[in-house]
């Protein structure tokens, strides 16, 4: 049955290669490309390398200025964030809030059933527990499964990832052999606000009172050096300290935004046993009733470190219990589901690693994996 879908076209190679597929599978297909910062035109380089791939294949385009949502929920997000000590994620955010947020709102009113992007990740439906399911893209080195976490059960049986069983490589052949422009043009790969990958240079004239010198201390709280404001710092960062210990190469280990004091150390005191992550959000059921054994991701590139999750207190109305369901494909999980209208709220989860690891930043996502499938994931807490 012939569907209308909506594809979210940035002008690249992926989404191109999105809408080219679908359009050749006989489905309805309309491009959008969002207008997320800048000046009031309907023109620029993503626009109109959007256009005239729709143009080449035949199909309507339309472009929805998001510009004031975005600036709310994306870029004041970020530059607080940094701010107040964090180091965000805006691309996690901006799938949740924004493209599948948003952006579906929106596709809604152009009759759409479907929203599709260039995402290389896989939805399935579990035949079980009727829930669907996040998985990881057949490509380990583009997979982008960890950015899409946070999206809800209606956000993931209405989106469409196309590229989920594709090889980068045979995406841009495919682009190649169809034609479309955006085949043998670099990616970008930084924060679509940030120009040059500048954060600094922009929290600096956004925010600039989060120009605030204060004191780097050693592990024992010696002050040991000058730094230039919180928000121009990061856990884990090594460069641009202009400190060395007696024991070899410094790390920032921590940053405390209250005393706006930065921690120095070495390599080895970025590791942790555990970390907290809250606000989470369950792809695999409503939540955990125990212990639960798996991986987690502590960032986008990082490589999965076994760990046990500790649900940290549940919230349930008044009267109503939770029951403990089997798991989805027999993976071994066990989980709370709802028994009548009782709703469990996690409010967070401890996140502890087999071994010391280090990757957990204050801000940044924890993402957790059963194999290939996403369990879901939260925002990592201050340590």
């Amino acid at each position: 049955m012939r569907r209308k879908i909506a594809v979210a076209m940035s002008g690249g190679v992926d989404s191109s290669v999105a809408a080219a597929l679908l359009k050749d599978k006989g489905e309805d297909v309309i491009g959008v490309t969002m207008r997320l910062w800048g000046e009031d035109a309907d023109s620029g380089p993503a626009i109109d390398s959007a256009k005239e791939v729709c143009a080449i294949l035949g199909i309507k385009h339309k472009v929805l200025d998001l510009r004031e949502i975005f600036k709310k929920e994306i870029i004041d997000y970020f530059l607080d964030s940094y701010c107040r000590g964090l180091t965000p994620n805006p691309c996690v955010r901006c799938n949740r809030a924004i493209k599948f947020g948003a952006l579906m709102k929106l596709v809604d009113l152009l009759r759409a059933e479907r929203l599709a992007t260039g995402h290389y990740a896989q939805v399935t439906l579990d035949g079980k527990t009727g829930r669907y399911l996040l998985r990881a893209g057949r490509d380990s080195g583009k997979d982008q499964s960890y950015f899409l976490y946070r999206l809800s059960q209606y956000q993931l049986a209405h989106s469409v990832f196309p590229l989920g069983g594709m090889l980068k490589s045979e995406v841009v052949e495919t682009a190649r052999r169809m034609g479309l422009p955006p085949a043998d043009r670099e990616e970008s790969q930084e924060v679509c606000f940030v120009p040059d990958n500048d954060y600094r240079g922009v929290i600096e004239s956004e925010r600039p009172q989060a120009v605030k010198e204060g004191d780097f201390v050693d592990i024992a709280g010696n002050v040991v050096g000058r730094h230039r404001g919180i928000a121009f710092y990061t856990e884990g960062q090594r460069r641009g300290l202009n400190y060395s210990s007696p024991g070899g190469r410094s790390y920032v280990v921590n940053r405390d935004a209250k005393t706006n004091r930065i921690t120095l150390g070495s390599q080895a005191d970025l590791l942790r046993d555990e970390c907290m992550a809250s606000d989470v959000n369950w792809i695999f059921s409503d939540g955990i009733n125990g212990p639960l054994n798996c991986e987690v991701r502590l960032r986008y590139r990082s490589r999965p470190v076994k760990c046990t999750l500790l649900p940290e207190p549940v919230d349930r109305q008044p009267g109503g219990s939770s029951r403990i369901g089997p798991a989805a494909d027999g993976a071994g999980l066990s989980y709370i589901g709802p028994a009548g209208n009782d709703l469990p709220t996690l409010n967070g989860v401890r996140v502890i690693f087999d071994e010391p690891s280090a990757g957990a930043v204050p801000g940044q996502s924890a993402v957790f994996y059963h194999g290939d499938t996403v369990i879901g994931g939260g925002i990592i807490q201050k340590l």
